[in-house]
């Protein structure tokens, strides 16, 4: 678990970790250089629950760092990830590690994630088809792509063997950096098995947050993560329906970074031209996709912009 400046809510996150029913846990806390108060509570918590808390005080080096030294601390055989901000429902890790009794270290475990602000209580549920059981990581990723859907990161439960041949988090990127590591991961993976009751609560993103993902660098970073996406998943499986499904990555970078990141979207555009698919793929919601087949993907682009402005 990551911390940096979220003295508002880890109190909350933290007490979800400490809450599940699940009693063989080692909660690792990492310390990212908090500037906002979140270390003495983090350190009142360590001292409370020593026999479960291990608190990693780090400068600065953001998430990536703080999940690298976190994996290369942890001594379970399961590893969960858990953003300071997030929570858990107290049956999550239980009921995943049941699932999981049995199977091959390769397969991995995930469970619907739900959104939420303040109150758990009040859930807003995605219905993504993500949501299941798959055969493979591959087949996964495929669906993930082909609709535009995500996992939050904490629904995963995947064994530490797994998560070290995947490799570890990518420290140059700034944003999409679960959606990276996870790719790598569940390339891996031989099979994903669905728990359908435990959940994960998804802190809805502030206002600052929002922005800083919109900032030019974010969107660097966020091409650069599906370009990683692309030569992992080509090493794999180089084929019509890969390449496929990355033209629709790139394409909804493009919808996301229109208008105003042109020299990021002339790069995206490049990707997309090399995948060589020449059949016409489309992304967004219905009425954006039937724009689409009339007009043109980048014309319903303008037209979209254009009827938001007014």
């Amino acid at each position: 678990m990551p911390v940096y400046n979220k003295v508002t809510f880890v109190k909350q996150t933290l007490d979800s970790a400490l809450n599940q029913t699940y009693p063989y846990l080692e909660i690792l806390v990492i310390n990212d250089g908090s500037t906002d108060g979140s270390l003495p509570i983090l350190e009142s918590y360590a001292r409370q629950y020593p026999e479960k808390i291990k608190l990693i005080d780090s400068i600065n080096q953001g998430v990536s760092a703080a999940m690298n030294l976190g994996i290369k601390r942890a001594k379970g055989e399961y590893i969960q990830f858990l953003d300071a901000d997030d929570c858990l429902s107290p049956d999550k890790i239980e009921r995943q590690i049941s699932l999981l009794q049995g199977k091959a270290s390769a397969i991995i475990a995930c469970c619907e994630w739900v959104m939420f602000r303040d109150d758990l209580i009040n859930q807003m549920h995605v219905p993504y088809g993500v949501f299941g059981d798959f055969p493979s990581g591959l087949d996964w990723l495929l669906r993930a792509w082909n609709h535009q859907e995500m996992m939050q990161p904490a629904a995963w439960l995947a064994h530490l063997d797994l998560i070290l041949k995947a490799g570890p988090w990518n420290e140059s990127l700034i944003i999409n950096q679960d959606g990276e590591f996870f790719c790598r991961v569940l390339l891996q993976c031989k099979g994903i098995a669905y728990e359908p009751n435990g959940k994960v609560f998804y802190r809805i993103p502030g206002e600052s947050n929002v922005s800083q993902q919109k900032s030019p660098k974010a969107f660097q970073s966020l091409l650069e993560s599906y370009r990683c996406y692309e030569i992992e998943v080509l090493k794999f499986e180089d084929s019509l329906r890969v390449r496929k499904a990355l033209k629709k990555v790139y394409q909804k970078f493009i919808y996301d970074a229109f208008p105003e990141h042109t020299q990021l979207i002339k790069i995206a555009e490049s990707y997309m031209e090399s995948l060589g698919v020449k059949e016409r793929t489309f992304i967004g919601g219905p009425k954006f996709q039937n724009m689409s087949k009339i007009l043109g993907f980048k014309n319903a682009l303008r037209l979209k912009k254009y009827l938001q402005k007014k």
